[in-house]
């Protein structure tokens, strides 16, 4: 019996076959290193025993095609994963605070997933707050998100040195650092389990938190960083 599929028009390739009816393969069979393909943390996992078998019957492509394939955890893998995580951000926030979040950055140190920079502008005293408001949107918006950076406008919030240097001259912990506990998260970071922490009750479980590295609006004149960055931008260094 012949089954006839339906495949996308303009695709470069089109693979055809069928999953082995009680079959199971070991993820690692090839290479037998016990361990899994890496993850988009960085970290691999033991090799599962129980990978279903395809058998490929026909491979069907376009003339002279482009075969392309995304391997993790790579730069290219982490910043595909950054896109929708910041698109979500951005959509849940700007609805809830138009026009006060300017810009977001899923950084691919936490590939793409578990670290997002928000850059957020405050123009009238009543903004003073605000920003840790969009910070717990953000949370809400994209559940694996585990730390949230919050900085102003004038910190380039896509040059992690920047936002660094914002934590290290707008940041105190025991003001700044507002923890989240017990929150679920995902459970490909091996630090979200019980026996890194007694907060952790369940693995996949984070201690999730936000890093306020704004400047309080009341405080803004203080801040001047406009003849600083001017002198050290000529001779190479600082902001881009």
């Amino acid at each position: 019996m012949t089954i006839q599929e339906k495949a996308i028009a303009n695709a470069e390739y089109v693979l055809e076959g069928e999953i082995v009816p009680g079959v199971r393969v070991q993820e690692d069979q090839n290479r037998k290193t016990g361990y899994e393909m890496p993850e988009f943390p960085g970290y691999t996992g033991p090799a599962n025993d129980q990978c279903r078998l395809i058998r490929v019957k026909a491979v069907t492509h376009r003339r002279s095609p482009i075969f392309q394939t995304c391997i993790g955890p790579s730069e290219e893998h982490v910043s595909m994963a950054g896109i929708p995580t910041e698109a979500s951000i951005l959509g849940m926030v700007d609805k809830a605070m138009p026009g006060k979040l300017k810009n977001v950055y899923c950084a691919s140190a936490g590939g793409g997933k578990y670290l997002a920079v928000l850059q957020f502008q405050k123009t009238v005293p009543s903004d003073e707050g605000r920003q840790r408001q969009a910070a717990l949107l953000a949370f809400s918006a994209f559940s694996e998100l585990k730390h949230v950076f919050l900085v102003d406008e004038d910190v380039d919030c896509f040059d992690i040195n920047d936002v660094l240097w914002a934590m290290n001259t707008r940041f105190q912990a025991d003001v700044d650092l507002i923890p989240i506990p017990g929150v679920r998260c995902y459970p490909l970071d091996p630090s979200n389990d019980p026996s890194i922490s007694s907060s952790i009750r369940d693995h996949g479980i984070a201690y999730k938190a936000i890093f306020d590295c704004t400047v309080p609006f009341s405080e803004k004149s203080d801040f001047s960083v406009q003849a600083f960055w001017s002198w050290i931008q000529p001779n190479g260094w600082g902001k881009k």
